[in-house]
């Protein structure tokens, strides 16, 4: 599943590569899917056709895309999850459009927005303020300063891999990124956040820190080989069984949570 990382370098790619996304004006909106639309298909389709992109951002594993009215200057947005599968590339609009794809915007300067998503899970829908969504997430993962990030953390009294997994604590780590971090920080799965020492915080926060910006330079993980630009070396997370690059011990996967979860029980002990 598309995480903090893989979603950022989406953002990346139609930001600073050329042609960008910005400033595109929108010709025409074609839904392939109808359930890719999360509300009224014709009222997204009025509201963005004729508008320029005038920003995008990311905050944790949404993306939020700002369309403006030349005249009135008003700005409508579209939110956009990816979810399990899905991608999004701008492309010349005679590129043929691909079996799994969902959602297009046809641009001016010929060129496309098209949204692919093989298992159909992706969501698109309109938004008149981004904090509809924004609100209900904690601050992003990749920005949240160490302050922010150990004062949250020292006012709960929860498992350490399910805290992480909620995206009202931070947003943007999902279970491959919460084995890396806590592996990288030595930490069990199951240690509970108000039995750890000030250093161990500050160690968790390191490890949060350095997991997603590393992961962020590589262009995020190809996992399953969904995102086949991803080159971060995963350590722990799909590698039960295999040898341990830092002691050589087995990493062991466990259900927590109904989630599968790996760690090495020599760097990351319980006790």
């Amino acid at each position: 599943m598309p995480e903090l990382p893989e979603v950022e370098s989406v953002l990346q790619c139609l930001t600073t590569s050329r042609p960008s996304l910005i400033g595109r004006q929108v010709r025409e909106v074609c839904i392939l899917r109808n359930s890719v639309v999360d509300g009224e298909t014709d009222s997204l389709i009025h509201a963005v056709t004729g508008l320029h992109c005038y920003d995008i951002f990311r905050h944790g594993k949404y993306l939020f895309f700002g369309f403006q009215d030349s005249l009135s200057k008003k700005l409508t947005w579209l939110a956009l999850h990816l979810r399990m599968t899905g991608r999004l590339f701008l492309v010349p609009e005679q590129q043929s459009v691909e079996r799994h794809t969902r959602f297009v915007l046809k641009l001016d300067q010929r060129l496309a927005l098209r949204f692919d998503d093989p298992r159909a899970f992706g969501r698109v829908w309109l938004l008149d303020d981004p904090a509809e969504v924004t609100s209900r997430l904690g601050p992003d993962a990749l920005s949240v300063s160490q302050d922010s990030f150990l004062s949250r953390l020292g006012s709960t009294r929860r498992q350490l891999k399910p805290l992480l997994l909620d995206q009202s604590f931070v947003a943007g780590v999902g279970n491959i990124y919460a084995d890396e971090i806590l592996f990288r920080a030595q930490l069990h799965p199951l240690r509970v956040t108000a039995a750890l020492s000030s250093q161990e915080t500050v160690r968790l926060y390191d490890a949060l820190h350095g997991v997603l910006t590393q992961a962020v330079a590589a262009k995020g993980a190809n996992i399953d080989g969904v995102f086949e630009a991803g080159s971060f070396p995963v350590a722990v997370y799909g590698q039960e069984g295999k040898p341990c690059r830092v002691c050589g011990g087995l990493i062991v996967k466990m259900k927590l949570g109904q989630r599968g979860t790996h760690f090495c029980p020599v760097c990351q002990p319980l006790g």
